[in-house]
């Protein structure tokens, strides 16, 4: 279970009864001083009162049958770790199989290298025009959206299975490895360099950390039954002169 998910559970816990173990002074009875705890916080427990005062003008009757289903649901959650987020990452994935997110098979038997036909190539070129800095009086995208744009494009990504062609061909990061090797600061086309370079940084981390948020939810499911990757290995392209010979 998350952190989040922890801190939930915990506000949750005395509005469903479940109180916690009190500490127990020598000559104190444990299931005395239970039942106290329990009967001072009667009026917090949900339930009853939802069964006892619901009305169907809030939703909350007693004959609504998505109260006990809550209920059991919260509670569970302590057992079996249970993750909306998990579900819906597959309910979204069964929605991304329209060949227009892959593209066609690629002509070298790979992958595309050049050619932007994949939902990745297209997130790159977002994600570059996200990085140009901004001017004084402009607003960046992360002003605007926040980090749900990245969680979107990154949650596709994953889904489609593409995040280490993204790694690999980037645009954003490619220009990133090229400006720590050279180390040039200057202003190109009215875009200072290091100010672009330190936002494809910024971004790059936050896209790490997104993927190993998804990769996470999406591999706990599996378990010890987790598929063994599949690797295919080619053979390098023989020189024209070698070929004719």
């Amino acid at each position: 279970i998350s952190q989040e998910e922890v801190c939930d559970l915990l506000h949750a816990a005395p509005f469903q009864n479940i109180l916690p173990r009190v500490h127990v002074k020598e000559g104190e009875r444990l299931d005395a001083k239970m039942k106290r705890l329990e009967a001072k916080y009667t009026a917090l427990h949900m339930v009853p009162l939802v069964e006892r005062l619901g009305t169907p003008q809030y939703g909350c009757s007693p004959s609504n049958r998505h109260r006990p289903g809550g209920n059991l649901l919260t509670k569970e959650r302590l057992f079996c770790g249970l993750s909306m987020f998990e579900v819906i990452l597959t309910r979204v994935r069964a929605f991304l199989d329209d060949p227009i997110w892959r593209g066609p098979l690629p002509s070298n038997g790979v992958m595309h290298v050049d050619e932007c036909v994949e939902f990745h190539r297209l997130w790159s070129a977002m994600q570059f025009v996200y990085c140009i800095p901004v001017g004084a009086h402009e607003f960046t995208v992360e002003q605007f959206f926040g980090d749900g744009l990245h969680w979107a494009g990154c949650m596709i990504i994953v889904l489609l299975g593409q995040q280490r062609r993204f790694d690999i061909l980037d645009f954003s990061y490619h220009l990133l490895k090229v400006q720590k090797h050279d180390g040039k600061d200057e202003i190109i086309k009215s875009v200072p360099l290091k100010k672009m370079v330190d936002r494809i940084r910024k971004f790059q981390v936050l896209n790490n950390e997104i993927f190993a948020i998804l990769n996470k939810y999406l591999k706990s499911g599996d378990g010890e039954n987790m598929p063994v990757e599949h690797v295919r290995c080619f053979q390098p392209p023989i020189h024209q002169s070698l070929a004719s010979s």
